[in-house]
């Protein structure tokens, strides 16, 4: 058996609930098949990840820490990470590395759905917009909205400013229609604007000086960033739900 089939990533996408089956030998070879599989899934924002690691060894400890880098990469595009069905041998691995204190752990696919609908609602609200100019109005109404509804108003000013130079940045430079996200976390406001470009991201906004609109999200937001998918890009933000101590 070659190194490249060593490990199997097979994905099944749908929304709210993705999956991703890993089988196979995970090693430091075999590892970066892991990763990107996660951050495949990852770009489709569903609500939550189950890796389905059930036919899934271990052969080195240390690339277990690939599960709470994904874990970290769906807090940017909004969405739980979670894994199911690991052996015994598996799990004392996970418990050892201190895996499964950053990752939640289930028994069962079954079994992870139930613990993320016991998770606080509603958590997600989308819009599909134009790339014109009016858009940048109504994503802000979406974050007023959302806010509102969370009873996060001393986030609404903060979220729909940042919000706005996104919208403004995608339809300036992607010109493709756009999806606007926010989801609400245990810590944070997630706020995600999707376009269908190739292209890298630009820094520039709503005004003419080129770089300030992501400039000010930068100073605003709690972490922002870009990830790249097969159908063009998502450019997220978060704002902390309760001020950093």
């Amino acid at each position: 058996m070659t190194i490249e089939h060593e490990l199997t990533c097979t994905h099944e996408p749908d929304f709210p609930v993705a999956v991703v089956h890993a089988a196979g030998r995970l090693t430091f070879a075999t590892v970066p098949m892991l990763r990107n599989a996660g951050q495949k899934a990852l770009t489709d924002q569903p609500e939550v990840l189950l890796i389905d690691v059930s036919a899934l060894e271990a052969v080195d400890d240390i690339t277990l820490t690939a599960f709470p880098m994904i874990a970290r990469n769906g807090v940017e595009t909004g969405t739980d990470v979670m894994l199911v069905g690991p052996g015994p041998a598996l799990v004392e691995q996970l418990e050892r590395l201190g895996v499964a204190r950053q990752v939640p752990v289930h028994a069962g696919l079954a079994e992870a759905i139930a613990a993320h609908g016991r998770l606080p609602g509603p958590r997600r609200v989308e819009l599909a917009l134009p790339a014109l100019p009016a858009a940048t109005a109504s994503a802000r109404e979406l974050v007023d909205q959302a806010c509102t509804t969370w009873r996060l108003p001393h986030l609404a000013d903060t979220a729909a400013l940042i919000v706005t130079e996104l919208v403004a940045n995608a339809v300036e430079h992607a010109g493709t229609p756009i999806r606007v996200t926010v989801a609400l976390r245990d810590r944070h406001l997630h706020l995600a604007v999707r376009d269908e470009s190739p292209l890298p991201l630009e820094r520039s906004g709503e005004d003419e000086e080129p770089g300030r609109g992501l400039l000010i999200v930068e100073g605003m937001a709690s972490a922002w960033g870009c990830l790249h998918t097969a159908g063009g890009k998502v450019v997220w933000a978060t704002l902390r739900r309760e001020p950093k101590r």
